[in-house]
């Protein structure tokens, strides 16, 4: 009987015992996502990947760096959808997911300071949080 997972841990390596192409094509489209989420609220939409790597190099937020990684794993996310497969250890699947998730939470950390949203009190209870009349 197949046993579902229940943490992000579990997940990833069912997934990549399982299907690891799989794996590194769902993180590749959740990164894509992120990164066009975070662009929309920067006011950049619509670009080709290069403008869009272009706009994260030059986010302060972003910078060269994250943007070297998003794109690294995006070519490799290519690789596996466009290219004759050749193979993927689940290790290798494991940590692209693993890279891509630190970065999809990444952006959407600095999409809440673009935005000026505190995140804080929708990780604590409710009864702590001010509400909009409290503000």
């Amino acid at each position: 009987m197949h046993q579902t997972s229940t943490t992000f841990r579990e997940h990833i390596e069912i997934l990549a015992t399982e299907s690891p192409y799989a794996l590194i094509l769902e993180w590749g489209r959740r990164l894509e996502l992120a990164v066009r989420t975070f662009l929309g609220v920067v006011g950049v939409s619509g670009m080709s990947w290069r403008n869009c790597g272009k706009a994260l190099r030059n986010e302060p937020l972003v910078g060269d760096e994250v943007s070297f990684q998003i794109n690294r794993l995006r070519i490799r996310r290519n690789v596996v959808a466009h290219e004759q497969p050749k193979g993927i250890a689940p290790d290798e699947a494991i940590q692209f997911a693993r890279e891509a998730e630190k970065i999809v939470w990444f952006l959407g950390r600095a999409r809440d300071i673009r935005e000026g949203v505190n995140r804080t009190c929708a990780l604590s209870s409710e009864q702590s949080c001010p509400t909009a009349s409290q503000k």
